[in-house]
């Protein structure tokens, strides 16, 4: 593994999938807002990144490109997602960092990069709205103003794709915040210890065995099903969401609060 991760990569991992984004057409509206930047910017690429475990799948693409992901090994997203404001490379043969990296020294030839994080709450980055270009640039604060004000109106189109998969979007409006919106996706469907309980029967699971896929202590994993799922960490339930994700189990939420537990690969569903 070649890129740097941000230390909670389990909590926003979960997130992102959470979402149900990934491996999704293309959004006109983020397309719009894609077309805006590179007008506004006067740069040639212009993209939209979703950071998966080893991948970035583009949920907008620039312009002749047809592939739909890259691996994360060498992308300059892997630091935008570190830090809460714009990531500026201003000339990456110039950068130590960058200098080797295959897409600075081989095509595309790559030399500026700009990228706006996606972020959902504090500290939580599903990927980043980029502006590059195959000669070195300057930056200016104004300009990294403008591309984060662009970043989360890519934002607010993630939230009603959410509302949307959710059954909400009728009931649930934008955050109006516009300084500092938080859009926590992942409230919406924080499963509780009623549905990790139906989970687990789906898959049949030891306590040990739960434990071993989500990477935490069979301790964690006992006090979840005694305690609830307010009794461990963040990350330790991230890290169970994303254990039962694995294998194709979602926690589901209907338009009228009903709480479930879906299992896509038998499509076999429990109310929980």
């Amino acid at each position: 593994m070649l890129f740097p991760q941000p230390p909670n990569e389990a909590e926003r991992l979960a997130a992102l999938h959470s979402l149900a984004i990934l491996d999704t057409p293309s959004s006109p509206a983020i397309d719009r807002i894609c077309k805006i930047a590179k007008q506004l910017f006067d740069v040639p690429m212009v993209h939209v990144t979703l950071a998966d475990a080893h991948r970035y799948f583009f949920k907008a693409k620039p312009e002749g490109m047809t592939a739909s992901e890259l691996p994360r090994d060498y992308a300059f997203c892997n630091y935008t997602i570190l830090h809460d404001e714009v990531f500026v490379v201003p000339n990456g043969l110039a950068d130590r960092t960058f200098a080797k990296n295959p897409y600075v020294a081989g095509p595309l030839y790559l030399r500026f990069y700009a990228g706006a994080p996606l972020t959902i709450r504090p500290g939580i980055r599903l990927g980043a709205l980029c502006v590059s270009d195959v000669k070195p640039r300057e930056f200016s604060q104004h300009q990294m103003t403008l591309l984060r004000s662009l970043g989360r109106l890519v934002v607010d189109e993630l939230w009603l794709h959410h509302l949307e998969i959710s059954g909400q979007a009728a009931t649930q409006p934008l955050p109006s915040d516009l300084k500092e919106p938080s859009l926590d996706f992942d409230t919406w469907i924080a499963p509780t210890s009623a549905q990790i309980r139906a989970a687990w029967g789906l898959l049949n699971w030891s306590t040990r065995e739960l434990a071993g896929a989500a990477n935490i202590s069979p301790t964690s994993v006992k006090r979840v099903e005694i305690h609830g799922e307010s009794s461990v960490r963040r990350d330790s339930l991230d890290a169970i969401v994303l254990a039962f994700r694995e294998q194709g189990v979602k926690f589901t939420r209907a338009s009228d609060g009903t709480l479930g537990v879906t299992q896509t690969s038998s499509r076999r569903s429990v109310t929980a």
